[in-house]
Order: structure tokens, then sequence, then C-alpha cells
């Protein structure tokens, strides 16, 4: 990931219930995509939030399946967030969607991502899907490259017997060796999503990315 180092110093999410829909002028609205190869959890994750923020949520959130219990087109959930920069607070509406991972549905993942302000790559650590992996990661690379649009890495089901050590996951995505970047966020996140590990600070970083982002654009 090719990210300048964020100079937001202060920069803190506050998770409230205190959301002011009638202060248009500090309201942003941003969209997250999970991504990633079939079954690597990126609907374990949508649940994860949603359980998490349970209150913070504009929606119920939905999640369309195949009768296999696959992502057929896409999970959805609008969340609420205040957002402090230099004791400004900014009221924050953030849509988390999940593009499908299977290759038949490719064409519904571009338009998933369309207006994508920043991307979750979740990988999965059984050795045998590196290539499913790798394929995934291109895709996300071609599309999120061109319009600077900012990603993190989960890899994920850390707690499979035999999962694919970090160093040679990031040898096949062609990533960084070092645990972290100048920022502070780390190269990949090694998550358990079934049990929620590490699944929150994940996002939450990635958040503080888009708003980076935003801000450095305005």
């Amino acid at each position: 990931m090719e990210l300048e180092q964020r100079n937001l110093e202060d920069d803190k999410i506050e998770m409230s219930e205190e959301f002011d829909f009638n202060d248009s002028e500090t309201m942003i609205q941003f969209k997250i995509v999970y991504w990633g190869p079939g079954e690597s959890g990126k609907t374990t994750n949508f649940f994860r939030l949603r359980e998490k923020f349970d209150l913070l949520k504009l929606t119920r959130g939905y999640s369309i399946e195949t009768t296999e219990g696959r992502t057929l087109w896409e999970d959805s959930l609008y969340l609420l967030f205040k957002f402090t920069l230099k004791d400004i607070k900014f009221n924050i509406i953030c849509h988390v969607v999940t593009c499908t991972g299977q290759e038949r549905f490719l064409s519904t993942r571009e338009y998933v991502l369309d207006g994508a302000d920043g991307i979750m790559f979740i990988g999965d650590s059984d050795p045998e899907k590196i290539e499913q992996n790798k394929r995934s990661f291109r895709e996300l690379i071609s599309f999120a490259r061109p319009k600077k649009i900012p990603y993190l890495i989960q890899l994920n089901k850390r707690d499979l017997k035999g999962a694919i050590a970090i160093k040679d996951f990031k040898l096949h995505l062609g990533l960084p060796l070092q645990e972290k970047y100048p920022d502070g966020t780390y190269i990949v996140y090694p998550t358990e999503a079934l049990q929620g590990k590490n699944v929150i600070p994940c996002f939450q970083d990635l958040i503080l990315q888009v708003i980076f982002n935003y801000f450095k654009e305005e």
C-alpha cells in the first residue's frame, strides 16, 4: 500500500450515539468495501462489525447469500461515527459493503467497488488458497491504485491448522517484509474473524486512512 505518513497526531474515532443529523457542515459519508477471494471471511468480518457497533447502526444491514451460505451480491450496512480533528467533531456516515469472491460474479464486484473510499482486503491463511489470494489481490491493485484508494490487508483464519506464515504470504503478494508502515499501520493484520480478533482495530485504522486521504485532497 502506497500511502503518505499520516499527520493527524490528535486523530480520534469516537463511538457515540450522539450523532447530529442537523449539522450538515461537519457531515461526511464514506464507503468501505471488503474484498478478497471466496470464503476468506469477508462476510464474517461484516457480521463482527454489525455486532460490535450495534448501537451505532443507521440500518439493520442485509446480506444476500446463496443456499450454500455464500455471498451472492453484497452485504451492506451503514454505521455512524464521530471523528475529532483539532477539536472539531465530524459526523461520519460509513457505508460498509462486501464484494462476492466467487469468480463467476466478477462483474458485480466492479459495481460494488464503484465509489469506494477505502478497501479492506481479506486474505485466506489456507496455503492451498494462495493462488486465489494472489489473483484477488491483483484485481484489487488494478482497481485501487489508479484511483488512489487506500486499502489495508487482513490475513484471516490465523487459527487454522497449518496456516501459511505471514512472511510467506507477504512474499507471494509482493508486500514489504517489515511489520508496519511508517504511519504505524500493519503491512498485514493477522485476524480471526470468527472470534472477532483484530477485526475492529483493523477497521478503525482503515477509517483513519480514509479520513486522512479525504482531508489530504481537500
